[in-house]
């Protein structure tokens, strides 16, 4: 199955492109911006990918800068990817602006790796572990928002479904041993990581409370890196916390990062060890419950 563009990536690096061509034509923000009847923060906006780009806005912009020819029909496609709005688009208001926002980074990713701290990340959960979790999110009160929020969290999981997706991700053994849900729900959650992981293009590994590494580096927020099917768009690093999303496109981030995570995965227990692992607490709490 082929694999898409990723909206926000395609933003970022039609951003960048653009800038690339005004320097090169040594004109300014503010120039470009008279020419095409923008405002100069608009156009700053666009550049650093922060804003949806308008097509003919763009056409203009490679009007005033005398872009033609292949380059030209390339930039206008980047503008569509760019522009594309995907299931996500029904997730509506500053409540879901992180759900949006996570769902445009995944799409189109044909390798994603990730450390999870604290839960089973969300492309894994079952509906009743993600039922659980999003009820105690503020602003999920209300039935139809928590509704949404766990459909959303489904419907992202069907990136997964395309091989072509390779999804490699590690939990810390904590995420095994804390009560976060009712023992039922963690059974079977337990149980479907097992399952899913036996997918070609998934592999899950745990990493166990022995291991020295947590001696040699600071483990203090999930993160989780992307990389897309064209060289040319920008790989990202995601990174968690309680009250904002940090996005890390800086080359000297993403070597740490993965230099990080390569480190994390050596260290963690192989595929079927962590499956023997999810397996016994899967019983665990079984006999808790009792």
């Amino acid at each position: 199955m082929a694999v898409g563009h990723s909206p926000m990536v395609r933003r970022t690096r039609l951003g960048a492109e653009l800038r690339k061509l005004r320097r090169d034509k040594q004109q300014t923000i503010a120039q470009v911006a008279a020419i095409i009847g923008w405002q100069a923060s608009e156009l700053s906006r666009l550049e650093n990918g922060k804003l949806r780009p308008d097509l003919s806005v763009v056409m203009d912009i490679l009007d005033s800068l005398d872009v033609s020819g292949e380059q030209r029909e390339q930039l206008i496609s980047m503008a569509r990817d760019a522009n594309q709005r995907g299931w996500w688009k029904t997730m509506v208001g500053p409540m879901f602006e992180r759900y949006r926002q996570i769902a445009e980074i995944e799409s189109g990713a044909v390798e994603i790796r990730q450390l999870t701290l604290l839960y089973v990340p969300g492309l894994l959960q079952t509906e009743d572990y993600a039922r659980n979790k999003l009820s105690h999110y503020p602003g999920f009160t209300d039935t139809g928002m928590l509704q949404t929020a766990i459909n959303g969290r489904l419907t992202r999981q069907k990136l997964l479904d395309n091989e072509g997706t390779q999804y490699s991700v590690v939990m810390d053994e904590g995420v095994l041993h804390r009560r976060t849900c009712p023992p039922e729900i963690l059974a079977e959650q337990y149980r479907h990581l097992i399952k899913i992981g036996s997918r070609s293009n998934i592999e899950i590994r745990i990493l166990p409370f022995g291991t020295d590494l947590y001696e040699r580096t600071a483990l203090s927020s999930s993160f989780t890196l992307f990389r897309y099917s064209s060289p040319e768009d920008p790989q990202v690093a995601f990174v968690e916390t309680n009250t904002v999303d940090l996005i890390l496109s800086d080359t000297e981030d993403l070597v740490r990062t993965e230099a990080l995570f390569r480190e994390i995965w050596t260290h963690a227990d192989d595929a079927d060890s962590s499956s023997a692992r999810l397996e016994r607490a899967a019983e665990l709490v079984e006999r808790q419950s009792m």
